[in-house]
């Protein structure tokens, strides 16, 4: 599934992320993104998070070879989950780069709408950065409200209703 303009301007705000997967007896697992990249196929997206604090995500997609990534704007709850395949992919110097203004962005937007940096902090973290490589095959609305659930691109469609 290919993300449209819309979604891409969603994706130049400061973000939190939540990653969700299952291991191969369908035990699910969580953790917390710390940066990504939009490949330009718009079908593609690579997530960063820390096989430190999250040791269950990597094991889980190399056994399921699937994931769910939940996006999330903490000013406003606009959230969008992406759903499909994932593959592991070794971690290059642009990912961390890529996780630091991606922390560094979550935490501004955090600090402003008042939560203390000190909270913030332990949330946050790249130390044993790992990639997710998506393949999007689905797009879900998940800001709070009559639409969420919806595949994205029904949205217009049950507006008009």
């Amino acid at each position: 599934m290919r993300l449209d303009d819309r979604l891409l301007d969603f994706f130049n705000r400061p973000l939190m992320c939540i990653i969700a997967v299952a291991d191969d007896r369908r035990r699910p697992s969580a953790g917390r993104g710390v940066g990504f990249h939009l490949l330009e196929d718009r079908e593609t997206i690579d997530v960063v998070f820390s096989a430190w604090q999250w040791p269950r995500l990597e094991p889980c997609i190399q056994q399921t070879g699937r994931i769910a990534a939940t996006f999330v704007s903490p000013s406003d709850y606009v959230s969008f989950q992406l759903k499909g395949t994932a593959t592991m992919r070794d971690t290059e110097r642009r990912d961390l780069d890529c996780a630091d203004r991606f922390m560094a962005s979550a935490t501004e937007e955090l600090e402003s709408l008042g939560v203390p940096r000190r909270l913030i902090a332990p949330w946050l973290t790249a130390r044993e950065a790992r990639v997710a490589r998506l393949a999007i095959s689905e797009i879900y609305v998940q800001t709070p409200g009559p639409l969420a659930g919806m595949l994205a691109g029904e949205q217009s469609g049950a507006s008009s209703r």
